[in-house]
């Protein structure tokens, strides 16, 4: 009996758990606080400001999310645990960054993925032995 892939458990807490960090502090130092929006209103394509600028303006159409959920449903056809969590985390980041709808459904696909990807059941082995 093979030793159990601990792969689930870091795909689905320790991975997920930076990007939202990271896109927490993105949006709670970057996007919302006035200030630095008073700050880039002059010149919003120079310096960090232009990274922020292209940032504001992707919210319109929710590009994060389709994003997402392009990544997501990659990973449904394929059945890659790494791109299921890069779908998770892109899906997490994209819920916290204005792109609800679509982002919601690539971090579903994405856990889906993580959780059923292509690993050998008992029976498969098995059968395989047999």
């Amino acid at each position: 009996m093979p030793a159990p892939r601990s792969f689930p458990w870091l795909a689905l807490v320790a991975v997920p758990a930076l990007a939202v960090a990271a896109a927490l502090a993105v949006r709670l130092l970057a996007i919302e606080p006035a200030a630095v929006g008073q700050a880039c209103d002059l010149k919003p394509w120079e310096g960090w400001c232009a990274a922020r600028t292209a940032l504001v303006v992707s919210f319109r159409h929710k590009e994060l999310g389709w994003f997402a959920l392009a990544v997501a449903l990659a990973a449904t056809m394929v059945r890659r645990r790494w791109l299921g969590c890069a779908a998770l985390c892109l899906g997490l980041t994209g819920l916290i960054l204005y792109s609800w709808e679509p982002a919601a459904v690539a971090a579903v696909l994405g856990v889906l993925v993580i959780l059923r990807s292509r690993t050998p059941t008992a029976r498969q082995t098995s059968a395989a032995t047999a």
